[in-house]
């Protein structure tokens, strides 16, 4: 198994070392469109053929029909092939494994899986024998190696400091970091470092509360931040049946993970950050005090529709109430 980080295997294809077959496990999209442009950034733009496949729209035969197909022109090809996972036939599979033991030399192979469980024999098989990446969405520290490999490589400058509080507000994805980071550094002008004292002369720059931060908050009972939280987002725009829905979509999810429903199908209304601490959420909540808040949510929903109530005052003890264990 191939142990070597995504940043080290970047640095290999900038120095032409490139591998004939990659998985790219884990389904951060961001991740894998950056490691494409990296990959396909090495060859001059006339040299290289991008050939894009998905296993749930196009067949087994597609797919073996493109790796078997010579190049006239001797032309390198990129084939990326998503929803590797859904090869379902057994002679498909092991069709796949013959070939990447054995690849074409003119085409690299990207095999791409949102999933990053190699207890499953084929992804593990897959992983055994071409380069490995993990992209799973990244989480804090994990993120800050990216954000920083990718500011340097954008000639960014920002300060650590700095950069720890884009990803503490923006840190729902590394695309949101990323994004934020370069849209900064466009307003501040080319060569002027993100640090502290020249972000704080950017207008709003701190009002950036998100509504995951306040589910991140409440989810682990965190009192003054939840309500400090509340009222930025009251404060800058955030409307309270917005506020309500999230904390419904929250415990909602809560409830289901307790009631052994693993797997919810379909938009959640939680961010994978949020989605990972659902565990670590639900040991400070139990089943009765989750209905109860689900039940109250509905309520207020009501009640902030025929009530001239002031929002905040509306929330704060509800808010309180969640902190301090009074709906257990």
């Amino acid at each position: 198994m191939k142990n070597a980080s995504v940043g080290q295997i970047i640095r290999r294809i900038r120095a032409k070392e490139i591998a004939p077959v990659y998985a790219l496990f884990g389904g951060d999209p961001f991740l894998e469109d950056y490691f494409i442009k990296e990959l396909a950034g090495s060859f001059p733009a006339k040299s290289v053929e991008k050939k894009h496949l998905s296993l749930d729209q196009d067949s087994d035969e597609v797919l073996f029909g493109e790796l078997a197909a010579i190049s006239l022109f001797e032309e390198k090809r990129i084939i990326i092939v998503r929803e590797i996972k859904k090869l379902n036939s057994i002679n498909g599979k092991k069709k796949l494994i013959q070939y990447i033991q054995s690849p074409n030399p003119s085409i690299i192979l990207l095999l791409i899986s949102p999933e990053y469980d190699l207890r499953k024999s084929f992804l593990k098989q897959i992983a055994e024998n071409s380069e490995l990446l993990d992209l799973r969405p990244p989480f804090k520290e994990e993120m800050k190696k990216w954000v920083r490999y990718i500011t340097n490589s954008h000639k960014i400058q920002i300060t650590e400091s700095s950069l720890e509080q884009f990803i503490h507000n923006y840190g729902d994805s590394t695309a949101h970091v990323i994004n934020e980071i370069e849209k900064t550094a466009i307003m501040l002008g080319e060569g002027v470092e993100l640090n502290e004292e020249n972000l704080s002369k950017l207008d709003g720059y701190d009002r950036v509360f998100q509504l995951w931060h306040l589910q991140d908050s409440l989810g682990i009972k965190d009192l003054n931040t939840s309500l400090e939280i509340t009222r930025s987002l009251l404060e800058n725009g955030t409307q309270i049946p917005q506020i309500l829905i999230r904390l419904v979509y929250l415990y909602q999810q809560m409830l289901w993970k307790k009631m052994g429903r693993s797997k919810p199908v379909g938009y959640t209304g939680i961010n994978k950050i949020i989605t990972s601490n659902l565990n670590r959420y639900g040991g400070s909540y139990t089943h009765s005090e989750l209905i109860h808040l689900l039940q109250d949510l509905r309520k207020m929903d009501v009640l902030s529709k025929s009530t001239s109530l002031d929002e905040e005052a509306l929330l704060q003890p509800f808010i309180v109430k969640i902190c301090r264990d009074q709906y257990v």
